[in-house]
């Protein structure tokens, strides 16, 4: 490409440099730096949202654990029991 042609084109890429100038179409960086900020906070507060609402309706891994443990130890405690009735029950059938 020689000079005539940058000559013969000029005033078009003149009027494309400031349709997009004048249009906004390049973003200027204290604008993208106020959008990431911004998206920034949003999920900011999604994330706190979505934290409060599983800690409302979960219960924690120790605390289930615990009850679980609590739980397997009263089901052997009944079934201790039931085997001493049963046994019981067939001593006093005899």
């Amino acid at each position: 490409m020689d000079y005539k042609e940058i000559i013969e084109f000029a005033p078009i890429i003149v009027v494309v440099l400031l349709f997009m100038w004048q249009n906004n179409i390049f973003i200027k960086p204290e604008e993208l730096e106020k959008k990431h900020r911004e998206i920034n906070s949003e999920t900011d507060k999604k994330i706190k949202e979505l934290t409060d609402d599983i800690t409302q309706k979960y219960v924690e891994i120790n605390a289930y654990r615990e009850f679980q443990s609590r739980i397997y130890s009263e089901l052997e405690k009944m079934t201790i029991s039931i085997e001493e009735l049963k046994d019981y029950i067939m001593k006093e059938n005899k």
